[in-house]
């Protein structure tokens, strides 16, 4: 569906429904593995015009849904953009790729390797206009008070977006191990194109091995047994990997910055909907919003994944360890 609108979604307010495809068509882009890539050039031309626009206040204000993929971070995305002071854009990566030439994990805009780790040094005054010239664009045409940004690998990157923003909140989303890993597994497999070489991993696994390179021998639980897992090639295997790496840091992060990163449990999210957003509404300095409340009762259901998913043994330690520390039971 474009811009992940529903009928209910569109039902429930047109303005809401103009700013989600506004930021579809000309902020977001259209990565690899979804159609449509025929428009980007017209996005990245009116990117590249937005990007010298005068910067607003507000702009330098922004919340970002962070954590993996598949922990339902769109559909809390898609509820945010209810929000009457809140504006949402959904991975919007041609963006970033705008801003930092070395942004681009997947592949979908640029030839140039990326980086996941990017820091303070990063944002230089190029990037920082680009960035916040844009945002203040989004903001001018849409009228809302504050961007909310999903982009789940921001989490390894939040000194780079300190030095570019005036203290960003971020939201650190997860959800069971099981289900996560199960989820990405499948979401990879239905939409692979063997003609592209395209998955969940980027063109041509570009993101795999950037995980195996950048992410792996840095992270302790990971590091020791690095040469068993560069020969991992199941989708469970690699999406097990990607949760381990991604919880790790995001835990990291919640201690290095308690102001500004608020964890999240997917199932919280989905069985407390109302206390779960109202606390996110006053971490992040906003105001409550029944018409957000409601909706989410509407839209925000638990879903399963396959809790069968078979993960190598030698990951097995992490999961478990990670679990316990993000509240859940064996």
């Amino acid at each position: 569906m474009i811009a992940q609108l529903t009928r209910e979604y569109i039902s429930n307010s047109f303005s809401k429904t103009y700013i989600r495809l506004l930021s579809y068509f000309f902020f977001e882009g259209r990565p690899a593995t979804t159609s449509g890539r025929w428009f980007n050039p017209i996005t990245f031309f009116f990117l590249r015009k937005a990007s010298s626009s005068k910067i607003i206040p507000s702009a330098k204000k922004p919340v970002f849904i962070t954590g993996t993929g598949r922990s339902g971070s769109t559909i809390l995305g898609m509820v945010l953009s209810v929000h009457h002071q809140l504006g949402f854009m959904n991975e919007p990566k041609a963006i970033w790729n705008v801003a930092h030439h070395e942004d681009d994990l997947i592949g979908s805009y640029s030839k140039t390797e990326g980086r996941f780790y990017l820091t303070a040094a990063d944002a230089d005054v190029s990037v920082k206009q680009k960035v916040l010239g844009i945002y203040s664009t989004f903001l001018r045409l849409t009228g809302e008070n504050f961007v909310v940004d999903k982009y789940p690998e921001m989490i390894f990157r939040i000194p780079f977006l300190n030095a570019i923003f005036d203290k960003p909140k971020f939201i650190f989303l997860y959800r069971n191990a099981a289900e996560t890993i199960s989820s990405t597994a499948k979401w990879s497999a239905d939409h692979h194109d063997a003609s592209a070489s395209e998955n969940w991993w980027g063109i041509e696994n570009r993101k795999w091995k950037l995980i195996l390179n950048q992410l792996v021998p840095v992270d302790e639980y990971l590091a020791p047994h690095q040469h068993l897992i560069n020969g991992l090639t199941s989708e469970s295997d690699k999406a097990a990997v990607e949760w381990i790496l991604t919880m790790n840091q995001g835990l990291k992060m919640m201690q290095q910055f308690p102001d500004q990163v608020l964890p999240v449990s997917y199932e919280s999210l989905t069985t407390n909907a109302t206390a779960t957003l109202e606390k996110i509404n006053q971490f992040c300095g906003l105001e409550s919003d029944s018409g957000m409340l409601n909706y989410a009762q509407k839209v925000l259901h638990p879903s399963k994944g396959n809790p069968n998913a078979e993960v190598h043994a030698i990951l097995q330690p992490a999961i478990s360890e990670l679990s316990l520390k993000l509240g859940y039971t064996a």
